[in-house]
């Protein structure tokens, strides 16, 4: 036993979400700048993990994974997050996985992505951050179906206008997508596979857009029109949380004028919404991250 450490990223909302032939399913979209650190410290006379700043999610998993290897006894765990909670940034996702890393760092435990998998969705709908990549996630059984790889150069501007979701009551209540919705998915689907294929941002924006479109009618963010504009101005894709509040645009890293366009993007959100409490984000896949 040791002081085990362990960590895990957040997202920006999601690629593409919802259901293709009745599977729930999401392509992630990880920031690796985001993100959750958990210590744990082993103590074998006391029975549970103990938490602060209310981790009762992965303080549940934590004890679940102890319990997989038939562990007694208990500890304290710590968790230090940078993701904003109830915006559909995989805060409590990451959370999770960071927990169970530290605790299996601590016990030298042989955990997988397969066994976070397992532990995690029977605590909550889980978004698939226990990959690093980007990968196809059935969210709801915690299973992955598949994996693209690192994103394509980026940069990502996004808003968020206020409000949290609770990601538990929120994927309780059944979901309606139409034959022509599921359609769009599908196309989405193809045409991120195509832009990982061919390394292109173009056609996983255009299929982030897509999807973003669908989750309207699910959960509709106001800022949509907006976005709408300037990503076609600036040839983006429109990506959002679709189980949460957050929505941005996301850009071709590659861009020879991408910092003009980040702060004119940025500045015309600000100023659509004056005087009304918002927070901007801004991430890039050039972000150097120290763990």
């Amino acid at each position: 036993m040791k002081l085990g450490k362990g960590s895990c990223n957040g997202t920006f909302g999601e690629l593409v979400q919802g259901i293709i032939e009745e599977r729930p399913f999401l392509i992630t979209l990880p920031i690796p700048s985001l993100r959750s650190k958990a210590r744990f410290v082993p103590e074998p006379a006391v029975n549970g993990i103990r938490v602060v700043n209310s981790k009762m999610k992965a303080k549940k998993a934590g004890e679940s994974l102890l319990q997989l290897f038939g562990i007694k006894g208990g500890g304290h765990l710590e968790i230090h997050s940078n993701i904003p909670a109830g915006k559909g940034m995989a805060s409590s996702s990451a959370d999770i996985v960071a927990a169970l890393r530290a605790i299996a760092d601590s016990y030298s435990l042989p955990l997988t992505n397969e066994m976070i998998s397992m532990i995690a969705a029977k605590v909550e709908p889980t978004d698939g951050v226990m990959y690093e990549e980007v990968v196809v996630y059935d969210y709801i059984h915690g299973q992955l179906i598949e994996s693209f790889g690192a994103l394509p150069p980026f940069n990502l501007v996004g808003i968020d206008l206020g409000g949290m979701i609770n990601t538990i009551e929120f994927n309780a209540v059944p979901k309606e997508y139409s034959q022509n919705d599921q359609q769009q998915l599908i196309i989405a689907y193809d045409l991120i596979t195509k832009g990982f294929k061919e390394k292109n941002l173009t056609y996983i924006g255009e299929a982030a857009t897509l999807s973003a479109r669908v989750n309207q009618k699910i959960l509709p963010k106001p800022v949509f029109p907006l976005l709408n504009q300037l990503a076609h101005r600036y040839q983006g894709g429109i990506v959002v949380a679709h189980s949460g509040t957050v929505a941005g645009i996301l850009l071709d890293g590659n861009l020879s004028n991408s910092d003009v366009v980040v702060s004119h993007l940025l500045r015309k959100m600000s100023l659509a919404f004056k005087g009304v409490p918002i927070n901007l984000f801004h991430y890039e896949s050039k972000e150097k991250i120290i763990i």
